[in-house]
């Protein structure tokens, strides 16, 4: 995008001082007295002479036939002596301490924006005299602060005293030249007609002009009517002799001693103005009334040379200048690029000629640039109405909103679960519904709290005893991975009940068992190091976002997921790699988490899927491409439960889980929706009822979300998390931005297609309905077979809008 910030700066020469006045924005004005010292004109009538005599080949008055003029002395020695002497003058007079705060207003401008090819602070200058307009005006430093390539982002452009035309809005269509060329007495266009040539390649070029043997006042008529051509043009080029006048406008020598004023050709200017030309050019000499003139006429924008310009010079100037017109570059970054070209590379062979282009145009205009035609012209067609782009922009927004998302993904997952069921599906979830799940969570519920007379601390936190007791019969049982959905950082509260918990954990420890501890590592909060020491047990971070699987970040360095240990730990000991030194905990004296981490070194295959999981980048911006929690899997397939007090024994019935070995599953210690459960506040742990959750508990998972009831526990998301883990089953959800670009494209086609059709709203009826059916049966297919998440509302809604907008008048 391109921003340009617009001062007006007017200069009046009043006898021997000027008047400077900066304006800008909504009525702000600075100005400033500064005297005119008679140093500066006497050092820009010898720098002209000295211009004057180094050149001949003009393309203004002919002196003599030939290029750059062999005389005697060294002329471009005193050229660059001359200019430097001028330029000082110039500079100093500037730099005056009168017009600080106008330099400083407009530096301030120029440093606020970014330092890009796309960036302007563009200064609109009108002089009241001629002599002022012959200086040099856009070699002035005012920049002087910034570095070379920020100076650039300050261009300087004149506007005429007298402006009495609007200008006209441009027409959309392939650019078109016309190329007027004039008497070439002493000069040679052929490279001029050559880069126009090359230009035909991004605009129509047409020629005209004197050829030998033409009837002159046919001549005249020609050019007029070329000039206002019925299909209009957008650039108007000249080549050839001029000079300025003070009552035509200017005069352009069309043929041998034979010139036509400004004024002669109003009418044809007019036309062509209002017929969309945005651009005039003369590559010839002292174009300054020319320029005004046209300006004066309602033409947006006129280049033209100062003072007399050399031949070659001019061709140089023309070559750089439409190159970069023709990368698509404003007419007046053009007109700098040629000019830097001749400063930077020809300094030495056409010395001071880079001072004499300028570029005037008319205040209210819009800088001309070519717009890319042909094949992108071909696609405009596809591209969103102002209609479409309004409705296109509302559902992209939408998609990219969190609450947004998750409130299509509740009831799509709850459809999914449908399908599943009717369908049977368990492609890519392990294990089969006729095996048990390795993960067992160890509720802490509403029962274990009445019939094991539990007593909260501060009626909140979990008393450590009672943990202390389950430690005890998980390790009976032979547990060898105990995960601990709880923060246990309250020691000083109950430090008698922290001394059996942390008793209970080191003869947990002596005997092999690995422990993962819930903490929040955001906020530094974890077990304390008075329960358990981290060099022989693990913490990870139990924070969870609703609908998502947590990811490892950076290898685990910082934080960690709780489930994810939990995974990583079951694929490491299922491999008896826990046999080694490095691995047993009890023999540990490095940070435990540490060690496993950087143990993955193994060709077992579930062990490397784990260690190449990493948390996208892009979801530090956007909830995307992150695998979701796949509630369609019925929590029994994902993972068994049992209450505390069930596996105390000290409540009935008891179930067979009591009884068994456990060294083959996972435990996980969890809250088991008591209303106390949470980490910074009380029931923060009980989360509303998913509806997939619902759906499979039927009755009574119904009832709790019809009434609002939250017996859904972050211990059973962490369950579920385990789960899909240890079977690579990661569903990733195509992000619902992209499928509604898809849906637009897709739109578009159809609204296309539809938009002559005798019988478009039967046809488009018809063709939405059996897209529907198709879309919705294929994406529930393509979940469960490819675990890809295929969003189904967005994108039939944005195609559901085109089709509205295509029958609408129908």
């Amino acid at each position: 995008m391109t921003f340009i910030r617009v001062f007006q700066l007017k200069i009046l020469k009043l006898s021997q001082y000027c008047h400077f006045e900066l304006s800008w924005g909504k009525g702000l004005t600075i100005s400033a007295k500064l005297d005119y010292p008679t140093s500066l004109e006497i050092s820009y009538a010898d720098w002209r002479q000295a211009y004057l005599n180094c050149y001949e080949n003009l393309r203004g008055k002919v002196v003599k036939k030939g290029k750059i003029k062999a005389p005697p002395q060294d002329w471009q020695g005193k050229l660059r002596e001359a200019e430097a002497c001028f330029l000082s003058e110039f500079h100093l007079w500037l730099r005056n301490k009168q017009l600080y705060e106008i330099r400083e207003t407009i530096a301030d401008a120029a440093r606020d924006i970014p330092n890009s090819d796309n960036h302007w602070v563009d200064v609109l200058l009108t002089c009241n005299t001629p002599e002022l307009a012959r200086l040099p005006w856009e070699a002035w430093e005012i920049n002087t602060k910034l570095s070379a390539p920020g100076t650039r982002t300050i261009r300087l452009a004149r506007v005429p005293d007298n402006i009495r035309y609007a200008t006209i809005s441009p027409v959309r269509r392939k650019a078109r030249v016309l190329a007027i060329l004039g008497d070439d007495k002493g000069l040679d266009f052929e490279e001029d007609k050559q880069a126009l040539r090359g230009f035909s390649n991004v605009a129509e070029v047409k020629f005209t002009g004197w050829q030998p043997g033409k009837d002159i006042a046919q001549l005249k008529q020609e050019i007029a009517e070329k000039i206002c051509d019925r299909k209009g043009w957008d650039i108007l080029f000249f080549a050839g002799h001029s000079n300025e006048t003070s009552d035509t406008g200017g005069e352009l020598s069309i043929a041998p001693q034979v010139s036509i004023a400004i004024k002669d050709i109003v009418q044809p200017l007019q036309q062509a103005r209002d017929r969309g030309l945005q651009f005039a050019i003369f590559n010839s000499c002292s174009g300054i009334s020319i320029a005004e003139s046209l300006i004066d006429l309602g033409l947006p924008q006129v280049a033209v040379m100062r003072e007399p310009i050399h031949n070659q010079v001019a061709q140089e100037f023309l070559v750089q200048f439409l190159n970069s017109l023709a990368e698509y570059k404003d007419v007046h970054e053009a007109l700098l690029d040629a000019c830097a070209f001749l400063k930077e590379q020809k300094n030495l062979t056409y010395p001071s000629t880079y001072l004499i282009p300028s570029l005037f145009r008319h205040p209210q205009s819009e800088l001309f640039r070519l717009e890319p035609f042909g094949v992108w012209h071909s696609i405009k067609s596809w591209l969103p109405t102002k209609k479409e782009g309004v409705y296109l922009v509302a559902f992209l927004t939408l998609s990219i909103i969190p609450p947004v998302q998750d409130f299509l993904l509740e009831p799509r997952l709850l459809l999914q679960s449908a399908y599943r069921q009717f369908t049977q599906g368990t492609e890519n979830v392990l294990p089969p519904p006729n095996q048990q799940s390795p993960v067992l969570l160890v509720q802490i519920d509403k029962k274990s709290l009445a019939e094991d007379k539990v007593r909260l601390v501060n009626e909140r936190y979990m008393d450590y005893g009672y943990l202390s007791r389950i430690v005890d019969k998980l390790v009976q049982r032979n547990a060898r991975l105990i995960g601990v959905d709880y923060i246990l950082d309250r020691d000083k509260e109950q430090p008698d009940n922290s001394i059996k918990l942390k008793q209970s954990i080191d003869k947990a420890i002596n005997k092999g068992t690995w422990f993962v501890w819930g903490a929040n590592e955001a906020d530094k909060e974890g077990i304390s190091p008075d329960i358990a020491n981290l060099n022989q047990s693990m913490a990870g971070d139990i924070n969870l976002y609703d609908w998502y699987v947590e990811l490892p970040k950076n290898n685990c360095s910082d934080t960690c997921p709780f489930a994810y240990l939990l995974a990583l730990s079951d694929c490491l000991l299922s491999q008896d790699i826990y046999n080694t030194n490095l691995l047993q905990p009890q023999l540990s004296t490095t940070n435990f988490r540490d060690s496993v981490v950087s143990s993955i070194n193994t060709k077992d295959k579930q062990t490397d899927f784990l260690k190449e999981l990493k948390f996208p980048a892009i979801n530090n911006f956007f909830q995307w491409f992150q695998p979701i929690i796949d509630y369609s899997i019925p929590p029994k397939q994902a993972y068994e439960t049992i209450s505390a007090c069930e596996l105390l024994g000290s409540c009935t019935p008891t179930p067979a889980i009591a009884q068994k070995d456990l060294k083959s599953k996972i435990l996980i210690i969890a809250a088991g929706g008591y209303k106390q459960a949470g980490v910074n506040k009380k029931g923060e742990d009980n989360a509303y009822i998913p509806l997939p959750v619902a759906f499979w508990r039927g009755a009574k998972g119904w009832n709790d979300w019809f009434n609002g009831e939250k017996s859904f526990t972050g211990g059973e998301a962490h369950a579920y998390t385990v789960h899909h883990l240890l079977n690579q089953h990661l569903v990733v959800p195509i992000p619902n931005f992209f499928m509604v670009l898809v849906g637009a494209v897709l739109g578009k086609i159809i609204r296309k297609i539809l938009q002559h059709h005798p019988r478009g709203v039967r046809l488009g009826l018809i063709g939405f309905g059996t897209t529907t059916v198709v879309y919705v049966f294929v994406s529930l297919q393509v979940y469960i077979s490819l675990a890809v998440l295929v969003p189904i509302v967005f994108p039939l809604a944005v195609l559901g809008n085109y089709l509205r907008l295509a029958l609408g008048k129908k």
